[in-house]
């Protein structure tokens, strides 16, 4: 038997499927960000959970990039992966120079320092294309941490292109962003997160 469904009740299964797709992906982040501080605790013998705070935020920064060092190398372990990753994660969102330098000590112990200063630039390059693309929403970032504070962004961007295939309405975006913002791991507000995924929805709609 076929079953009918209105335009209405399939647009809201399109948002559920792609709602649900988001918050997937932001918890894949944060147990990913969250596996690679734990392993590298292990080399250096430092707390890195401080750091969880900012999990999907991290997860969604460092996701491309250990795709980039695992392409770079391809036989890397995940041991010698995450210690870079730790590295990076340490540059960009702490100001802790002590634990960041036992990182760094460690990546030189392990003879990654080629590798890691590979990294380090490939994560120069994806903060400048961001950056561009965050500024071109007409949102201003003043500070670094600030352009940070929105990588949550970057591998949910093909969701948020199949929502605005749907012609959502400002309703729909107030409930994507409660569930987004009562998920965690995101250090901006409501408002801004409200504001950032409207303007980009806009953005693909023209």
């Amino acid at each position: 038997m076929n079953i009918i469904i209105t335009e209405s009740q399939y647009k809201y299964i399109l948002l559920e499927e792609s709602s649900n797709g988001i918050i997937k992906t932001l918890n894949g982040l944060k147990s990913f960000t969250s596996k690679v501080l734990k392993t590298s605790e292990k080399q250096i013998g430092f707390d890195l959970g401080f750091l969880i705070t900012w999990g999907s935020t991290i997860g969604g920064f460092i996701g491309p990039i250990s795709d980039f060092v695992k392409n770079e190398s391809v036989n890397i372990n995940d041991t010698d992966l995450f210690l870079i990753l730790s590295g990076v994660i340490l540059t960009y969102f702490s100001s802790n120079k002590q634990k960041l330098n036992k990182v760094l000590l460690a990546i030189k112990d392990r003879g990654l320092v080629n590798l890691f200063d590979k990294t380090l630039s490939k994560s120069e390059n994806l903060e400048k294309v961001f950056l561009s693309f965050i500024d071109s929403l007409g949102i201003t970032t003043h500070k670094l941490s600030n352009m940070i504070a929105y990588a949550f962004i970057i591998p949910i961007i093909p969701q948020l292109y199949e929502i605005s295939l749907t012609n959502v309405s400002e309703s729909e975006i107030n409930e994507l962003t409660k569930r987004l913002v009562s998920f965690g791991g995101i250090t901006i507000s409501g408002v801004v997160v409200r504001e950032l995924i409207k303007k980009i929805i806009n953005r693909f709609k023209s």
